[in-house]
């Protein structure tokens, strides 16, 4: 049976994109070729492993073996690859991080100073949507994922969690900026800048308009973190985030926060995630305890900083 990486590397991204032309794209090789081998594969297993006449790519269950075979053959070699890496004192190796956008520049500080410890190690960081991490670090496409508030997998495991309540995010002069604090039924009654659906902050925001039977409506929404800061920043407009996604122009105090008078939006928190039962490699594994040290560094940051603007 020969199960080589590159037909399975083919099935997998097509898996993964849902398409063969996606999957071409990727990889810049022809759709055909890429048909070609995974019919080539079905032919050396001899049962099919795409369901056929669909519009997107659906796997048989013997084309999910086949592509948990691979994301495992990967995984073993990376730990092979690592242990390597370990003997030779960490002057190499892969960190592959997958993170929410409204992270990368509290991340940028431990980034530098984790690479100029250990200058051979090269950092691949993708940033995509809490469901796209999520399902890249249970593909182990990523050793390493940072979402907002994970919703439960069974097959992940969060490592670290620190507390990221969602925040009226406005300018100082904004009529709500002095606010002990506000309700949604408040917020109501001003013009909003708010993420779109898809970003898990939005559908948390969606539970509790659920539940307190209120509805915001946003006069702009965006996929763009930088125009909702933006957007705060001009002092027309309001937006809700958690204080890491605005953690600069709230230090500057060119924005202030104010916390919101519900209790699904003030429990959520920031989430370290890798797949249950994964041994990282030694890159990874080494860069976890920077991960979860710098998380509890930003969490007593932002304690002490809204303490002393309650103070003032």
């Amino acid at each position: 049976m020969a199960l080589t990486d590159a037909k399975l590397r083919y099935l997998a991204e097509t898996a993964s994109l849902g398409s063969m032309r996606a999957a071409s794209e990727k990889l810049d090789v022809a759709v055909s070729s890429i048909s070609r081998q995974i019919a080539q594969l079905e032919a050396d297993i001899g049962l099919p492993l795409i369901e056929r006449g669909r519009r997107s790519i659906k796997l048989t269950e013997a084309g999910e073996l086949a592509l948990r075979f691979y994301h495992e053959s990967v995984a073993q070699r990376e730990a092979l690859g690592s242990s390597f890496n370990a003997l030779r004192g960490l002057r190499a190796g892969q960190v592959h991080l997958a993170i929410g956008e409204g992270f990368v520049r509290a991340l940028s500080t431990l980034l530098h100073s984790f690479l100029a410890r250990h200058v051979g190690v090269v950092m691949s960081i993708n940033m995509a949507s809490t469901g796209e991490v999520i399902r890249q670090v249970r593909d182990d496409e990523a050793h390493i994922g940072l979402v907002f508030h994970a919703p439960a997998d069974p097959k992940i495991s969060v490592r670290a969690a620190v507390a990221q309540p969602i925040r009226l995010i406005v300018h100082p002069k904004h009529p709500l900026a002095g606010a002990a604090s506000v309700t949604l039924q408040q917020l109501s009654a001003h013009r909003l800048c708010l993420p779109e659906a898809s970003f898990r902050i939005r559908q948390i925001i969606g539970m509790a308009e659920a539940h307190e039977r209120v509805s915001l409506q946003a006069d702009v929404t965006t996929n763009s973190l930088h125009l909702l800061r933006d957007m705060a920043k001009t002092g027309g407009y309001a937006t809700l985030l958690p204080e890491i996604a605005a953690i600069v122009e709230l230090n500057r105090r060119e924005l202030v926060s104010v916390p919101i008078a519900n209790a699904g939006m003030q429990l959520t928190s920031l989430n370290l995630i890798c797949r249950l039962g994964r041994t990282l490699p030694t890159a990874p594994a080494a860069f976890l305890p920077v991960m979860e040290g710098g998380m509890r560094a930003w969490f007593k940051k932002e304690k002490a900083r809204s303490g002393q603007l309650r103070a003032e």
